[in-house]
């Protein structure tokens, strides 16, 4: 399905590149006349292949897209489709689609990765895109050889608007991706504007942009920052005035801030018909905590409906009184229950869906940081505690070393993983630091050779 996927989106992305005007823009000639047209095929070949391959491309596989147009020509096709063809085949290709590092034959251990692999990665965890000329022209250059090197590289990155795509970390991490297609029932939620789960997604990618890129960086203004990014259908919403117009813009707020009490953070851990105390402490507890909660044993008992005697939170009060539930639930309920006083589409609340007074007394526990541990009233001291805490700090970090490598760290990166724990600490929790860091890293210009 997925191999049908990509041939489906890039015929119609080779259409569209030689579209009308589209084709001038694409191409780095003008034949004029015919007997050009395949002198100047194959110059576009050469720059395209390079842009998608991420280096210069051999002289087999020139002669491969060669032919890829050749055919079309020979098949009585026109200049525009031959180029359409090109792009179709390098679309589908596993080069374009795939960021192979290969090991040379025969050999072993640990070995440092070239400098075209270099230029792929870099671009790929700070861009979340392909090299540009600056980049590949360096890194075949030899002039991304030595970390110094890495570093001016990521520095003049970081400067680029493109580093903003940084947002796809907080969309993985924080589980934002799946904002685009969030259902409310219309029972439950009436009169919701149209399109919130999107319009959750962009308040949300416009505030962790902000936070790391304009307001200091710092892990601390992303966990407990007082603002947010609102338009005028946002802030009706949230039930904030003084907003209009559809262009977001900033807006101090009280008495709620940072990532974890944005709409759209929240919306992501609960149902389509109430908040969920137990969704949102696990992703707290996992996701900021990096903590595992253990797998739930079988028969559980329901929770039951919601009703207009019991919270939430009492119910689940009774609910840890079975022993096979407490275990589990004394772990994640008091880490989800501060964050009732919002409802499942982030807006602020004083009582519950069936109208009960909502509790939102809970507790910090299990932190490696013990005198952080202990009773919260509220989202606003669970997370000032959490954003003291050497764990969730941590926590942060490898989370953002798991996005730049692309896996879970393992036994061998304990040096890595150390080293960049310690440094983030040290700056403060400096994000753009741990950016730069990151690009220092032995797991990061080193690879482990495949047998």
């Amino acid at each position: 399905m997925l191999a049908a996927q990509y041939l489906d989106a890039a015929e119609a992305l080779a259409a569209q590149a030689v579209a009308g005007n589209n084709l001038n823009a694409l191409l780095p000639c003008s034949p004029a006349n015919a007997a050009a047209e395949a002198a100047c095929a194959e110059q576009f070949i050469r720059s395209f292949g390079r842009r998608l391959y991420r280096h210069t491309l051999s002289g087999e596989e020139v002669a491969r897209y060669v032919t890829v147009y050749g055919n079309a020509r020979t098949g009585g096709y026109d200049f525009r489709t031959g180029i359409e063809w090109v792009v179709f085949a390098f679309l589908n290709s596993p080069g374009f689609l795939y960021r192979v590092e290969p090991d040379a034959p025969g050999s072993s251990g640990v070995r440092s990765l070239t400098g075209v692999e270099l230029a792929s990665r870099l671009s790929y965890l700070l861009w979340q895109s392909a090299p540009d000329d600056a980049l590949l022209d360096a890194a075949e250059a030899g002039q991304l050889a030595t970390r110094a090197d890495l570093d001016v590289q990521a520095r003049r990155m970081l400067d680029d608007p493109k580093a903003r795509r940084l947002v796809a970390f907080f969309d993985q991490w924080l589980k934002w991706e799946k904002l685009d297609a969030l259902i409310r029932e219309p029972t439950a939620f009436p009169g919701l504007p149209m399109n919130l789960g999107p319009m959750l997604r962009s308040e949300a990618h416009a505030f962790a942009e902000h936070a790391v890129f304009d307001e200091g960086g710092t892990l601390g203004t992303l966990l407990s920052g007082q603002f947010t990014y609102l338009n005028q259908a946002l802030a009706q919403h949230y039930g904030v005035p003084g907003v209009t117009g559809a262009a977001l813009q900033r807006v101090s707020l009280t008495g709620r801030g940072g990532l974890l009490t944005l709409g759209g953070t929240l919306a992501t851990s609960d149902l389509s018909t109430r908040t969920s105390i137990v969704h949102r402490g696990v992703a707290v507890r996992t996701q900021v905590m990096c903590q595992i909660v253990p797998a739930p044993p079988p028969n559980i008992p329901a929770l039951g409906p919601i009703s207009s005697n019991l919270t939430q939170a009492q119910r689940l009060e009774m609910h840890r009184t079975d022993p096979g539930c407490a275990g589990c639930h004394n772990l994640i309920d008091p880490l989800g229950t501060p964050f009732e006083s919002f409802d499942a589409v982030g807006r602020a609340r004083t009582l519950d869906e069936a109208g009960n007074p909502v509790d939102t007394k809970g507790a910090v526990t299990k932190l490696k940081d013990e005198p952080l541990n202990g009773p919260v009233a509220d989202s606003a001291e669970l997370v000032s505690r959490l954003a003291q805490s050497n764990e969730v700090r941590d926590c942060f970090a490898t989370q953002l070393y798991r996005f730049s490598m692309g896996r879970k760290e393992e036994a061998g990166d304990a040096c890595s993983t150390h080293t960049m724990k310690k440094r983030f600490a040290e700056s403060g929790g400096d994000v753009k630091g741990l950016l730069l860091l990151l690009t220092q890293l032995d797991d990061f210009d080193h690879r482990q050779v495949q047998p």
